[in-house]
């Protein structure tokens, strides 16, 4: 196998690009770190990473932003990301998909001076359109939203270090999101799938996610030692988010994500299923993977989240029921717990939402059975017999 020329990598979408470090950045104030990508092999990326240095010290390339392109300005915000560990994992390697997918093939080749809030609207638009290709998919408002946090990250820069007078991005307006119901299952679709997967070995997941409100990230992991079956209780204390494929550990979704969750009788009795469940696979499976996790593989070990979510998929589809992400069951279970008069401030803490009035804004299709009930309520003590 043929050795990778030094400072050459290959970038998710099958690409190469190199790397360099020369002189002092204007902008960061640190060694600059530049960076070219766009090359098809990685002998063509080690000879072009091998020119620019032998011009670099031959001065005929001077480090600084003079003529610096969009695409040169988000490798410096990007690279900066990752060594300063300022934001999630997860979120710098989504910022280096969004960058790829929607910044680079529109914007990257123009200088930054050069783009202007109706550049950007130009740009957005059409994003909206057809996904920034030809006979491509429109991207949907909140996609776009997403397209412009690391291109507006990456002007905040600039402007704080003087190379632009402001960023164009806080002059462009921000498509409006299109209100949408999240996907959930009625109370009488969430019981007849229970019933009818019922004696199946998965069946305990899905009894406890759509009775705890549970994250898949948290579900995952979450762990025996943090289960309190006498005190009818369950701690959540650790998560896992996904980089591709790879499962990584995460801080929680928000602040409230960590938690204490209290259980009723029917919760309680799907952990006892499920622990005895992983008794008997232990004595019946050679090899077994023995691990501290609650949900586990036929042959231990913890679920990846992606494998819950298809199966769900694939199980709710084969069932004539609609079809759901593991994310759909938690959308159902706060539903649940709103139609059947669990305060919204409650249900927000159960599912260890941040900010009640917005888990309030996100489920109002349901609040008008709740305010039916308030009026009835309210009517029967002041007209009532």
């Amino acid at each position: 196998m043929p050795t990778r020329p030094e400072g050459v990598y290959r970038d998710a979408h099958g690409g190469w690009y190199y790397k360099v470090t020369v002189g002092r950045d204007p902008l960061t104030k640190r060694r600059r770190q530049v960076t070219r990508r766009g090359f098809a092999t990685a002998g063509e990326a080690g000879k072009a990473r091998r020119d620019f240095l032998a011009k670099t010290d031959a001065g005929l390339v001077r480090p600084g932003p003079k003529g610096l392109t969009v695409g040169a300005l988000m490798d410096i915000y990007l690279d900066g990301l990752d060594e300063d560990a300022s934001l999630a994992p997860k979120t710098r390697h989504g910022y280096r998909n969004l960058t790829a997918s929607y910044v680079i093939p529109h914007l990257g080749h123009m200088r930054v001076a050069d783009v202007t809030p109706e550049v950007l609207v130009a740009w957005q638009r059409r994003l909206a359109k057809d996904g920034g290709v030809k006979g491509g998919a429109p991207l949907s408002p909140n996609t776009v939203r997403l397209a412009r946090a690391p291109l507006a990250g990456a002007f905040k820069l600039a402007s704080s270090r003087g190379l632009v007078l402001f960023s164009p991005m806080a002059h462009t307006p921000r498509p409006r999101p299109r209100r949408s119901v999240p996907r959930h299952w009625t109370p009488e679709q969430a019981r007849q799938f229970l019933d009818l997967l019922e004696g199946d070995r998965t069946w305990p997941i899905w009894a406890f996610l759509l009775g705890a409100g549970l994250r898949i990230g948290e579900l995952v992991w979450l762990r025996w030692e943090n289960v309190d079956l006498t005190r009818r209780r369950v701690q959540v204390v650790e998560f896992a988010s996904t980089l591709g494929y790879q499962l990584v550990a995460s801080e929680g979704k928000s602040r409230d994500a960590v938690r204490s969750i209290d259980l009723d009788d029917g919760l309680v009795g799907v952990l006892r299923t499920q622990r005895a469940l992983q008794e008997s696979e232990q004595r019946a499976h050679v090899g077994y993977v023995v691990s501290p996790y609650v949900f586990t593989k036929p042959g231990g070990g913890p679920y990846h989240p992606q494998y819950v979510s298809r199966t769900l998929g694939r199980y709710s589809a084969e069932l004539g029921l609609p079809r759901l992400t593991a994310h759909g069951l938690r959308h159902t279970s706060a539903t649940l717990m709103l139609a059947s008069g669990v305060p919204a401030k409650v249900a927000a803490e159960r599912l260890g939402h941040a900010d009640p009035t917005l888990f309030t804004n996100l489920y109002s299709h349901v609040t008008p059975t709740m305010q039916r009930e308030a009026a009835e309520s309210i009517g029967s003590i002041l007209f009532g017999p």
